[in-house]
């Protein structure tokens, strides 16, 4: 073989190695960096949220609400942050929601209303319902023992008709069961622990429907009611007017007649 035919094949040879060696170089990959890459991670803020749904209504307690990061760059100010109001959650407690609230949803102050608020005593009642308050004294009203959220029953103390219970020259009997009390003059809500027991005020507030609202209204006047406390036991018993309650108030010009002193007094339920 001549000398240029070997060079030629040389050359070519390493022509092809040195293509071989350039094909691999590019399709492997280039190696780690020595140094890992930090990740970076954005600035949070802890913000007031709810820990599970609280219905319209209720009342807050501690379990209901926690702090939750969240990112600093957002629009958190609507939203209660630790950092200005570090004891925001225990000044919630105890509030009313006026709007639901939804499982990990910040708290903004329009959807909480504190006791003694505007809204406050609205946002307690049930859909459907009216807030009633008749005055009481320590010896109709369970002697102090009566606290809000209880359930009572309201007798009402007239001239003995039939087979009704008798109180001397007197008859009892209940016109409404089982109904809530909102509140005991200013106070919302059991006393916190720590403080007396014993509740005794001039107004108890109770939760009604609007026709058993008339009735314990046109009642009270006859000034002759008296709240006696529900046992635990018993408050799976339907809730409003009994069926002397109905007839009253269902009933055409229904009167209730109080003895006071001797004088009879006449008190005019309206139908409905």
């Amino acid at each position: 073989m001549s000398p240029v035919r070997l060079i030629i094949l040389l050359v070519a040879a390493g022509a092809a190695i040195g293509a071989v060696f350039l094909v691999r170089s590019i399709q492997t990959p280039a190696p780690a960096q020595a140094a890992a890459v930090e990740v970076q991670q954005a600035p949070t803020k802890e913000v007031l949220v709810a820990r599970r749904e609280i219905p319209v209504g209720r009342f807050v307690t501690v379990e209901d609400l926690y702090w939750q990061a969240w990112p600093e760059d957002s629009d958190t100010s609507y939203f209660i942050d630790r950092e200005n109001n570090p004891e925001a959650l225990e000044e919630q407690v105890g509030a009313v929601a006026v709007a639901r609230l939804v499982s990990g949803e910040p708290i903004v102050g329009e959807k909480l209303v504190q006791p003694g608020e505007q809204g406050f005593m609205a946002a307690m009642l049930s859909p459907g319902m009216r807030a009633v308050s008749v005055s009481i004294n320590e010896r109709n009203a369970g002697g102090g023992f009566i606290m809000p959220q209880d359930r009572v029953d309201v007798m009402v103390i007239r001239e003995p008709i039939g087979t009704t219970a008798m109180i001397g020259d007197q008859a009892a009997e209940t016109l409404l069961q089982n109904v809530r009390v909102l509140a005991i003059d200013g106070i919302y809500a059991p006393p916190e622990e720590g403080q007396a027991a014993v509740l005794i005020g001039s107004r108890v507030t109770l939760e009604l429907s609007d026709a058993d609202a008339k009735l314990l209204l046109a009642a009270e006047s006859a000034g002759a009611l008296k709240i006696t406390l529900r046992s635990v036991a018993d408050l799976q018993d339907r809730s409003g007017a009994t069926n002397v309650g109905r007839a009253y108030r269902d009933g055409s010009n229904q009167n209730i007649r109080v003895y006071r002193y001797g004088t009879p007094e006449v008190s005019t339920v309206p139908a409905g």
